[in-house]
Parts: C-alpha cells; structure tokens; sequence
C-alpha cells in the first residue's frame, strides 16, 4: 500500500481563524470556505482496511485501548468515550493555543459548556460535573483569568497532559503496524506541541464535520453508554486461552468484565443483550459464559477504527508539517 497524504482542500490556518472568530461554529458555514476533512478520513479508513495488516492493528488497538482506560476507571465514568475524545480534544487545542501575549486563546469552563451544548453533546450541568471529576482527578486546574478575575479559565495539568498521550498511543502504535508514522509514536511523548496539533486538528474536524460516530450511527448502541467502547473492544480482543470456546464463540463473563471497568453486570448483561437484538451476538448461555460473535459486529468495528485511525493519521501528517 502507497503512503497516504494529507488531502485536506483547506489549510488548518483557515479554520483557526474561524475557531477565533466563534469557538463554537455558531457561524453561517456558507458564509465561509471551510476546509473538508471528512473526504480525506474517508479516504483513508478505506484504504488502510484493505491494508493486509489492518486485521492484526485493530487488534493491537482494542488490548492496549483497554489496558490503558481499564486502570483510569474515573475517566470512563465520567462520560461516554465518545464525549470524552471530543471534550478532550477541545480542551487540549484551546490549552495549547494559550499564551501569554494572547490570554483569550485559553478555554474556560463557559468555553466548554457552551461548545457541547451547541454541538448537543451534554448539557452545562453534566459537562460542568465532568469538569468538576477531571479537576478532582487532577487532569485539569482552574485559574483566574489576569483580565477579568469573574472568569474561570481552565489548564491541562501534567497529569491531564500525560493521560491524553497515553489514551492517544494505542492509536499511533496501531497506525505504525499499517503506515511510517513510527516517529508518531516516540514523539508524542516528547513533545507536547505536538500533541496540541494533534488535538487542533481532531478538534476542528469535529468542529466542522461532527463525529466519526455520526459516519457510523449503529456504533451508538456501544458509544453512547459508560464503558460500552471499551466492553465492545474487550469483547472482539477475546483471545486470552480458555476464552474462545469455538470459531467466535467466546467466554465473556459478565461479571469478571463489570469488575475489570467498574460497573455493574447487570449493564454488561444489558448491553450484550441489546447487542444480540441488533443481530451482532448470539447469547448461547447466561451470565456470558458462551456469546457468537457474528461477522457483522467485526465489520461494525472494523468500519469504525479505521475511521478513527484515519483521523489520527490524517492529524500526524499536519502536525509533522507544522514541526
């Protein structure tokens, strides 16, 4: 497989400019040349899953995606991995952008709530209890604005920092199996500018194209519930001996996986259950102790990771061009 380009129409520049002028996309997208994204993740998700070793990084991913939020447990209760990405992403670009000849540039708590309720993610209450678990956590501290000593601003700590390369890593270790983005992977521990291009472009993807969920609106009945991403790819991952019973009929107890991510069995039970409803699964015995994987639950999250690794690959190529 050739190398793959960065193919966005527009440069990054154009839609900083944009992000100054309305940090929430509340403009008319008519009124202004945006740069399209989506055409060059799109691209890209195809062709790295024909990419003969797509299989093998997908799987590369979902164990060391799960080893890593498995022993983070607070970041996977305080929101669905598809808000925390989005969330994340926002926050790290604005706390890069930071400086302190330009004060603005920073993010404040109004910052966040606003941007997740006009892009309907979360309400203000839930985002502001969400700021509240990622301050406790020590992700994130609250400083006053030099300014104006009303406003809260917000800034990624060391701790936050750390984390958010550590969530990233698994996708870049699974990119560097498929393309030569091994640099990626050394670098984003280094440097932490290059994690602020990484999250400003992932940011204004979603900005300007909503999430990688909406290109893949069946991935919601695992998104949008607390740890259904990571009990989903724990699920396809089963290949520990003693688990695979048969072809893709596994042992998956329900409660040895509530305990490994810290909630209950009966919403493990739940969400297989609504799995096999939707025809993904086939529950042969209770408590998990035999589920059928079916082909089109492989397929579900094949589409989906490669979109996300497109995004990542797409987002190291602009980085790498801002070094």
């Amino acid at each position: 497989m050739t190398e793959l380009s960065w193919r966005s129409a527009g440069s990054l520049s154009e839609c900083a400019k944009i992000h100054n002028v309305s940090h929430f996309g509340l403009q008319n997208p008519v009124s202004v040349p945006l740069p399209n994204y989506q055409s060059a993740v799109l691209a890209d998700a195809q062709a790295l899953r024909a990419h003969t070793g797509f299989k093998a990084a997908r799987s590369t991913f979902a164990r060391r995606y799960v080893s890593i939020l498995r022993t983070n447990l607070p970041l996977i209760h305080m929101a669905t991995d598809e808000i925390r990405l989005i969330v994340g992403a926002y926050v790290l670009s604005r706390h890069f952008a930071a400086s302190p000849n330009d004060p603005p540039a920073g993010v404040t708590v109004a910052d966040v709530q606003t941007f997740c309720t006009v892009h309907a993610l979360a309400g203000h209450n839930r985002i502001g209890a969400m700021l509240n678990l990622l301050r406790q956590a020590g992700y994130l501290r609250q400083t006053k604005d030099l300014r104006d000593k009303r406003i809260k601003r917000l800034e990624a700590t060391r701790a936050g920092i750390t984390i958010a390369k550590q969530i990233i890593t698994p996708y870049l270790q699974a990119l560097a199996q498929l393309q030569r983005v091994d640099h990626a992977v050394r670098r984003v521990e280094i440097d932490d500018a290059f994690l602020g291009a990484l999250a400003r472009y992932c940011s204004n993807y979603f900005l300007m194209h909503g999430t990688l969920v909406d290109l893949v609106p069946e991935m919601r009945l695992f998104m949008a519930r607390d740890a259904g991403f990571e009990i989903l790819l724990k699920l396809i991952a089963t290949e520990m001996p003693g688990e695979i019973l048969k072809d893709r009929t596994v042992h998956f107890h329900y409660g040895a996986v509530a305990d490994c991510f810290g909630v209950s069995r009966v919403h493990v039970r739940r969400l297989l259950e609504d799995a096999a409803e939707e025809g993904y699964v086939t529950l042969h015995a209770p408590g998990g102790r035999a589920i059928e994987i079916h082909g089109s639950l492989f397929e579900l999250v094949d589409r989906f990771i490669a979109l996300q690794m497109a995004l990542f690959l797409q987002a190291v190529l602009y980085a790498g061009s801002k070094a």
